[in-house]
């Protein structure tokens, strides 16, 4: 699916799994002074110019900003959902592939279960994946986030009140070569109870 300016690309897909078949009410949530800053300071940075840290905090503030603007709680960080989001970029890229599944590589229950974050003995559980990339502005995290909010699936994904862990990964450049003045960005969203 492609979406935006340029070279702008998105993808999202979901899951959810249920022993119990209930659905979890969030209630509302504001992101704090700090993770607003970050929306602030590194929302509208070009992706050669982005540490890490400051594309991953800018892209949880922006979709913080989006629930806690319909009444949904925020999304935490978790590392593990994270390592699975970090990987999957770095596999993208290595294999010149923009997919939620590319060559060779587990589906997103494999690589979730791979670090932990889906194991056996969990009564609820739901995950989903949102994957862009773009060049220059297209892809910086403002513009990342604008697109998926202009993509019903995406939306979706960023939406759904079950949702309550998110994973960040961010790659500079694009799929396809690593010089390109470009990011790739993938968020894996997550629900485990035990």
């Amino acid at each position: 699916m492609a979406i935006g300016v340029r070279i702008s690309r998105i993808a999202a897909v979901v899951a959810v799994g249920s022993l119990l078949g209930l659905l979890l009410a969030a209630g509302p949530g504001a992101p704090n002074a700090e993770a607003a800053n970050a929306c602030a300071k590194h929302g509208t940075t070009k992706p050669t110019k982005l540490k890490l840290g400051e594309a991953r905090g800018a892209i949880r503030c922006f979709l913080n900003r989006e629930r806690s603007r319909r009444g949904l709680s925020k999304l935490k960080g978790d590392s593990r959902l994270t390592t699975a989001a970090q990987r999957h970029n770095d596999y993208m890229q290595k294999k010149k592939c923009f997919s939620h599944v590319c060559p060779g590589e587990r589906d997103l229950a494999g690589r979730l279960s791979a670090v932990g974050y889906l194991i056996s003995g969990l009564t609820r559980w739901a995950y989903g994946e949102n994957i862009a990339w773009g060049g220059g502005y297209t892809g910086t995290p403002k513009s990342i986030v604008k697109a998926w909010m202009n993509s019903s699936g995406h939306r979706a994904n960023i939406l759904n009140p079950t949702f309550r862990d998110i994973g960040i990964g961010f790659t500079k450049g694009s799929p396809y070569d690593r010089r390109e003045n470009a990011g790739i960005y993938t968020t894996d969203f997550g629900l485990r109870i035990g």
